[in-house]
């Protein structure tokens, strides 16, 4: 057995020999661990340095420009609802871009939007022109929800805007390019308002009220605006109390194109919605209503002829169809003498056929 014992560790560890120095002497300073691996191989370069020979290029992202929006104080004078006149100071929005505006970039709603978009989008639209829009006023200010207007148009709607100002709701006073930017179309005539949806009503709830003497207009299958438009603004014309439209083309009514070509008379018409054509006017038969066809066949009776009832029912379509006429209604030709193969515009054939009905009262 080795009796031999073992030196200890800490006596291993004093054998080892230290540098002595002084005191306030500084010890050397050694170079960091790495340093003797890049000796000779030059200044490290960094990675965005790298020229194209090394394939690799540093793409200097440049920065994005800042969208331009001017603000300028305009001092003008607007008229208050109680007649009195003033100067204020209103600051006019500009979108900055005088030679091209930006496109308007709304579509379709992704499936992914939330249901407060989906539902805004469905019970608001826009109304332009300065009579639509001060027509909307009369009738129903508590649609609107918010109104993009220019300097000039400002000072003189000053009704409007006290109204507005009251009721703390939103308005906007811009410059043109930024009212076409909002509102989609140079036709704006200085104004825009987003507003509430009218609520339609049902033909069979207008015809639960029973009435003596009454004129309507059916709408059949047109879908294009300004025609639409130009129809509503005729019956408005007339007196005409409403206007029955299948659900299908009834979207194409609520449409600031149509409400712009009516001039207003939106406001004064009531949109009357069924699910099928043929069974609203068998509806409006068993109410006692003359049906009234409007067809290009020669061989049908003269508008000049026709007598009117108490109550009556115009049915118009862009191609002069009748094939929703039934034996008991009434077919008429505008003119005999039309040497051209297009008939006239349903808007100005309206007009036509509701001037007659005027007369005959």
């Amino acid at each position: 057995m080795n009796n031999k014992t073992k030196t200890p560790v800490f006596q291993q560890a004093s054998q080892k020999k230290f540098n002595e120095r002084s005191v306030g002497e500084k010890s050397e300073k050694k170079s960091p661990h790495f340093k003797d691996k890049f000796e000779g191989r030059g200044e490290r370069k960094p990675r965005d340095n790298f020229t194209s020979n090394n394939k690799f290029q540093t793409k200097v992202k440049s920065p994005r420009a800042p969208q331009q929006v001017e603000q300028r104080i305009s001092e003008t004078t607007m008229r208050t609802a109680s007649g009195e006149e003033g100067k204020v100071k209103v600051v006019v929005r500009s979108s900055g871009l005088t030679e091209k505006p930006r496109e308007k970039k709304t579509g379709p709603l992704s499936p992914r939007a939330p249901e407060k978009i989906k539902k805004n989008r469905s019970e608001e639209m826009k109304v332009y022109g300065e009579n639509a829009c001060q027509a909307l006023f009369s009738q129903r200010p508590e649609s609107i929800v918010r109104i993009w207007a220019t300097v000039e148009m400002a000072k003189k709607s000053g009704e409007l805007f006290s109204y507005l100002a009251e009721n703390k709701k939103a308005y906007h006073v811009v410059d043109n390019a930024e009212l076409t930017l909002v509102s989609g179309t140079e036709h704006h005539g200085g104004i825009c308002m987003l507003v509430k949806k009218a609520r339609p009503l049902t033909l069979s709830g207008y015809l639960d009220i029973p009435r003596k003497q009454d004129c309507l207009v059916f709408i059949d299958g047109v879908q294009n605006a300004h025609n639409l438009g130009g129809v509503i603004r005729t019956s408005a014309a007339f007196g005409v109390k409403g206007v029955i439209v299948e659900k299908v083309f009834a979207d194409n009514l609520n449409s600031s194109a149509a409400a712009r070509v009516a001039e207003g008379g939106m406001e004064y018409i009531r949109v009357l919605e069924t699910d099928y054509a043929d069974n609203a006017l068998q509806q409006l038969r068993k109410a006692g209503y003359q049906i009234v066809h409007l067809t290009s066949n020669k061989q049908a009776k003269p508008l000049a002829k026709l007598k009117f009832a108490q109550k009556v029912v115009f049915v118009v379509n862009e191609q002069g169809k009748t094939s929703l006429a039934q034996p008991e209604d009434e077919q008429v030709v505008l003119t005999l003498g039309n040497p051209l193969k297009a008939e006239l515009n349903i808007a100005v054939a309206t007009g036509i056929l509701l001037a007659q009905w005027d007369y005959s009262l």
